[in-house]
């Protein structure tokens, strides 16, 4: 996991909290948007999601991993088309990396998009259909599976690797994918969190809500990680009373360069 924030990061642009100032002054406290680099059981690089933080977060990548200071991606993922998942991409082109030919794996309208922004050109398009597995490359050793999940969907339609269509709880959904982590979108701690602003214009469960359904993590549970976090999300903080409620649940907050063993 090589990045953790919403799609703004922290610090965000023009924002004086506490969280962006005190990120600001230490680089140390700044996060990523979300973003993970797969590594396949034949050594092969697989990026999801292609944010601003690129060069970051493919340095994160290589340390965490043990292979040198930084990594070229074989292929790039991206379950959808806002800012924080696709403005990276120009940086494969020839004014940064000259990558020609990278595989990248989306949506039909997600490939219309980021066409139209003219950031198409370093790579070799596979459109993706949801609900059909596949593997982004042929001796990698694991499957992606696209599911379309409600979202905001003015650029593109939207993709997460799980869903919790046709069962009646989390942990029954959860249980059925038998899933070993769980990577949970946890934008908001709640929904009075950006004051003035219409949180329903911003569909995002918040975490307060997930953990009210989830309740105690039981014996056979997998892990739960929140990542996606927004910059005014106390959880961020580990010190936070809100941090402390879901570490006391059994569940816990996503760190840049954390590495799930599969």
């Amino acid at each position: 996991m090589v990045g953790t924030a919403q799609d703004g990061g922290v610090p965000q642009a023009g924002c004086g909290c506490d969280r962006c100032i005190a990120a600001l002054s230490d680089s140390s406290k700044a996060l990523h948007p979300a973003c993970c680099l797969v590594i396949g059981s034949d050594g092969s690089l697989h990026l999801i999601e292609a944010s601003r933080a690129l060069p970051q977060q493919l340095g994160i990548a290589a340390r965490s991993l043990g292979i040198g200071n930084t990594i070229i991606p074989e292929t790039v993922s991206l379950t959808h088309a806002h800012l924080g998942h696709i403005d990276g991409l120009g940086q494969f082109g020839k004014e940064v990396m000259g990558s020609s030919g990278t595989s990248l794996f989306a949506s039909k309208s997600v490939i219309d998009c980021i066409r139209k922004r003219g950031l198409i050109s370093p790579f070799k398009v596979n459109n993706v259909q949801s609900g059909k597995p596949f593997s982004p490359s042929r001796q990698c050793g694991f499957q992606f599976e696209f599911i379309l999940v409600p979202h905001r969907d003015e650029f593109s339609d939207t993709h997460a690797t799980l869903d919790m269509a046709g069962q009646s709880s989390i942990r029954g959904w959860l249980n059925s994918l038998e899933v070993d982590f769980a990577l949970i979108d946890g934008t908001f701690w709640s929904g009075d969190e950006l004051g003035g602003r219409d949180m329903s214009q911003i569909p995002h469960p918040p975490i307060s809500e997930t953990i009210g359904r989830l309740g105690r993590r039981e014996d056979g549970d997998p892990e739960v990680i929140f990542f996606h976090l927004n910059h005014t999300n106390p959880a961020i903080d580990c010190g936070s009373a809100e941090y402390r409620e879901l570490v006391a649940l059994g569940w816990s907050v996503g760190e840049q360069g954390s590495t799930f063993v599969l």
